[in-house]
C-alpha cells in the first residue's frame, strides 16, 4: 500500500477486510484459482452460479463484504484526470 501512496489508516479504511484476512496467510493456489463456487454449483446441480456465490452482490450491485462501490478521494480523481459533474 505504501507503493501506491496509501497511509496505514487509508489502507485499512479501504481494504481492511482483505488485510485482516491476509493476517492468516493467503490461500495456497499456485496461481491457479479453482473456482470453488463453480465447483459447488456443479456438485449441487444448480443452474445458476449466483445461487452458490460466497460473496454475492446485492440487488443494487453493492458488495456487502467491502462496501463497494464507495466514494473516491478527490486526490485520486485529480491524479487520473477524471472530472465529476454534479
Amino acid at each position: 500500500m505504501k507503493v501506491i501512496g496509501l497511509s496505514r489508516e487509508q489502507a485499512y479504511e479501504k481494504f481492511g477486510f482483505l488485510l485482516e484476512a491476509y493476517q492468516f496467510a493467503s490461500p495456497p493456489h499456485g496461481g491457479i484459482g479453482l473456482g470453488f463456487d463453480r465447483i459447488v454449483m456443479l456438485l449441487g446441480q444448480r443452474d445458476s452460479l449466483r445461487e452458490t456465490m460466497a460473496f454475492p452482490k446485492s440487488a443494487s450491485a453493492a458488495s456487502l463484504m467491502d462496501g463497494s462501490p464507495a466514494d473516491v478521494e478527490p486526490e485520486q480523481l485529480k491524479e487520473l484526470r477524471i472530472r465529476v459533474e454534479e
